[in-house]
């Protein structure tokens, strides 16, 4: 990485997942799909060079505040109407899914009792 965190030697891949910020998988993935540059050593293990991750990082890989901006003051009223609008409609959904979830229960409970007299249901 820049500011000298690398050596000049070649990193693996959770190595460099690591300094990424992100899984290995995500890493191997980039490697397979020919995105992020990588060799195998001569016992067949993937080697990358902190350059091309360096690359490979500030072309591809988001960040948590890039992915999941937090709302300030400067954000649009158009923005901050939608906001509302999602959070009063996430808590409809959660009104929702306890009543189902009650529903469930009750008919369970139910189906548990009229079984005990079914003959076939013990």
């Amino acid at each position: 990485m820049t500011g000298g965190l690398h050596t000049s030697a070649h990193i693996s891949p959770a190595q460099a997942a690591q300094a990424a910020g992100v899984s290995r998988w995500t890493v191997m993935r980039a490697i397979k799909d020919h995105i992020l540059l990588a060799k195998r050593d001569n016992r067949n293990h993937w080697r990358i060079d902190p350059e091309d991750l360096d690359r490979w990082r500030a072309s591809t890989v988001r960040t948590v505040e890039v992915a999941h901006p937090i709302h300030t003051q400067n954000d649009s009223a158009k923005t901050l109407v939608k906001v509302a609008t999602l959070e009063a409609e996430n808590g409809q959904l959660r009104e929702r899914l306890l009543e189902a979830q009650a529903d469930r229960d009750a008919w369970r409970e139910m189906a548990q009792k009229r079984r005990s007299w079914w003959p076939w249901g013990r």
